[in-house]
């Protein structure tokens, strides 16, 4: 298990594996302890408007584009802000279906639902939770299933890549949930909803906050029995599971100059299922089983030593563990993978008279993974790193924002990544800004220590960081018949590496229609790909991580939000995207590149090359909100389109450009109905999916129409 990494949390996270039974029990113990605490009224600030699709004028306050708080409407970078009165009229449930319906994020299925951001796979989005990052990831892809949004106060996302401030990962752009705090004297919280599938989500909270402690606590219970799209294939398209998680924030103010958080978190999921395949006209079958937990520990000292200057030291400790079980009739086996990431930073605030703000930092980071699939079993490394940024407050129509990052890892050495971003605010209603930045993602300890053989396929998959030494020993145990390149020519992968331009501007054409328009372009090289090196006596191949391809992503985005009524918004939203490999290009224009039809072969031309796999050149999304007159009612129709994609290669030349290699367009539609009976009681049913479209093949998680019903009971 992960958790014997961290001793000191070794009893705390034993503790709090009994989440379904633990829950009630810790929220009766706060409000008991809540009622011992001195009073204090509630200071909340300004209250989102009820109309949640109508909120580019409200006074919202963001940290991620920054690292530092600062008005939504004068951050420099692409940037939205989703609340949780947005989140909640909704009526999703988890975080891949909420931002599923925004534009320009595309939900994409490889071993979980992640999100695609301009145009890039899921792995190159940084996922934060207050500030701090999520560990956890399955090929490349962080499950957003994981993330419960009933504890969710916002979801900030920043657009174009952020590397210069939060490193790797961050290539595409970053995405932080910040959950509530403690802000009444007390209250309580629970709900419960069930819908199709069996599925059902149970939540409890409480907090309670007084001159100087506030406490909050939050049980989120999400199960289903799961579905069946294909019944002649074994076994169930969405396996049944129950998902516990538990989180509290803990804040102190000690002095009018020292304050500190805490924020911890713990979630386990059990899923079954059965899966089967033929293997030689022979079906097998096993049971399958898996068990994932993960959990994390953030501290945070603030300190104001004089009014400008502000010093934060922050912590962070995380793991992840999961375990898959399979058995059949010859017996039981397993796959065990465990992580672990710490992290200390500290961070100085400076506000100067001139109009600007420095922000300055350092940290380090020791990651370590245990897994069966890794060479050597464990593996670890570190990263050093310092970051800086300057805000420029100009003039009252300009602002300017430089920053820069350095790392030092110890695997693959140092990387340096700066931005440049500016603003110009011609009137109230009208703001330009345009940014350039680089960006990188550092090789995974998959693509660096991989050592894997697929027991029944025959097939081996091996690390670039051992590769050579690798295939040596699988030659000298005469595994190998014929090496495809020399194993001596192999060198240490690079971290893929980008440079970004972004565009945008948003204004307000009447007082009742706002827009958005966002042009972006990413440049990438060092792309890591699979690549076969060596073939094996069984007809299988060999395979590794190297650095191969240059690709580039370019499109527009677009959100208008219309106020036709006083009681009614719209929102639409549009993205246009062009993704492609240049090295494709380069070789489709020197004629190296063949199709076949109709039994022949010939010469692509640029026009036949659809791009990258699984991205859609057109997508789009709607959403309709009305609320009543006395806003105790409200209803939202949210629907998302998305144009074909490719799925794969099928006519060998191992890029998009037939018909047949096409995914067809689809779009869904979700409505929810929300209902205040007075102040604590709130009713909220509706339907997902309305018209039932479903692809077992290539869109897995639609398991067909969902109704919902559920009730909000709260003590304020």
């Amino acid at each position: 298990m992960i958790l014997t990494s961290y001793p000191i949390l070794g009893v705390f996270a034993q503790y709090l594996t009994q989440t379904s039974r633990l829950a009630s029990s810790f929220l009766f113990g706060l409000l008991i302890f809540g009622f011992s605490l001195p009073a204090q009224g509630q200071t909340t600030g300004t209250a989102p408007s009820p109309d949640s699709l109508w909120t580019i004028e409200l006074p919202i306050m963001v940290v991620t584009a920054t690292r530092s708080e600062i008005a939504l409407r004068d951050v420099p970078v692409p940037t939205k802000v989703l609340l949780a009165e947005q989140i909640k009229k909704r009526g999703v449930l988890r975080l891949s279906d909420l931002l599923a319906e925004e534009p320009g994020m595309l939900q994409v299925h490889y071993f979980g639902s992640g999100i695609q951001l301009q145009g890039f796979d899921a792995e190159y989005t940084l996922i934060l939770i207050d500030g701090q990052p999520v560990i956890g990831r399955n090929g490349g892809t962080l499950d957003l299933d994981r993330f419960a949004v009933s504890d969710i106060e916002s979801v900030e996302i920043v657009q174009g890549p952020s590397s210069s401030l939060y490193g790797s990962e961050a290539l595409a752009g970053v995405i932080n949930l910040r959950t509530r705090e403690a802000n009444l004297p007390w209250a309580a919280s629970t709900g419960y909803r069930v819908q199709t599938n069996g599925t059902r989500n149970a939540t409890l909270s409480a907090e309670r906050a007084g001159k100087r402690l506030g406490i909050r606590l939050n049980y989120d219970r999400f199960a289903s029995n799961g579905y069946d799209l294909s019944p002649d294939v074994i076994g169930l398209t969405g396996p049944g599971f129950v998902t516990h998680t538990l989180s509290n924030r803990i804040s102190q103010k000690w002095s009018p100059t020292l304050s500190s958080s805490l924020s911890a978190r713990f979630a386990s999921q059990n899923q079954s299922n059965v899966i089967g395949f033929d293997q030689s006209g022979v079906e097998l079958s096993f049971d399958e089983r898996l068990n994932q937990d993960d959990f994390s520990f953030s501290p945070e000292l603030t300190w104001k030593p004089m009014g400008a200057h502000r010093v934060t030291i922050r912590s962070h400790i995380t793991g992840f563990d999961t375990r898959t079980i399979l058995v059949d009739q010859e017996g039981t086996s397993s796959i065990q993978f465990s992580q672990g990431y710490q992290k200390m930073e500290a961070q100085h605030d400076l506000i100067l008279a001139s109009g600007l703000i420095m922000n300055t930092g350092a940290g380090v980071i020791y990651e370590q993974v245990t897994a069966d699939r890794i060479s050597g079993g464990t593996r670890s490394n570190s990263t050093t790193y310092a970051f800086t940024q300057q805000q420029w407050f100009l003039h009252p129509t300009l602002q300017l924002n430089s920053s820069a990052r350095l790392d030092y890892h110890t695997d693959y050495g140092t990387r340096f990544t700066p931005k440049a971003a500016v603003m110009y605010k011609a009137a109230n209603s009208l703001r330009l800004r345009a940014s350039v930045g680089s960006g990188f993602k550092a090789p995974s300890f998959q693509q660096l220590y991989m050592d894997f053989t697929n027991a029944v396929a025959g097939y081996s998959v091996v690390g670039a960081a051992d590769v050579t030494s690798a295939l040596n020993d699988l030659e000298s145990l005469g595994q190998i018949q014929t090496f495809l390149s020399d194993p001596s020519s192999f060198s240490a992968i690079l971290p893929e590496s980008s440079w970004a331009f972004n565009v945008s501007t948003d204004f307000d054409v009447t007082s009742r229609l706002h827009a958005h328009i966002s042009l972006f372009r990413n440049n990438v090289q060092d792309l890591i790909e699979t690549l076969p090196v060596a073939a094996k006596p069984n007809g299988q191949q060999v395979f590794t991580y190297v650095n191969l391809s240059r690709i580039f992503t370019q499109g527009l985005t677009t959100e208008i939000r219309i106020k036709p009524l006083a009681q009614v918004s719209l929102s639409l939203g549009y993205q246009y995207l062009d993704a492609k490999d240049r090295t494709v290009l380069a070789d489709i224009a020197d004629g190296r590149v063949y199709g076949r039809k109709g039994g022949r072969d010939f010469r692509l031309t640029r026009s036949d090359y659809g791009g990258l796999f699984n991205r859609s050149r057109h997508s789009g999304s709607l959403q309709v909100a009305w609320n009543s007159k006395d806003d105790r009612s409200s209803v939202r129709l949210r629907g998302s389109f998305r144009s074909r994609y490719g799925y794969g290669d099928q006519n060998g030349n191992l890029i998009l450009d037939a018909d047949t290699e096409y995914v067809a367009g689809f779009s869904t539609w979700n409505a929810t109905f929300n209902h205040d009976f007075g102040t604590r009681l709130t009713l909220q049913t509706g339907v997902n999916n309305m018209w039932g479209y479903t692809n077992p093949q290539f869109v897995p998680s639609l398991s067909g129409r969902q109704f919902f019903v559920g009730l909000q009971f709260s003590t304020h």
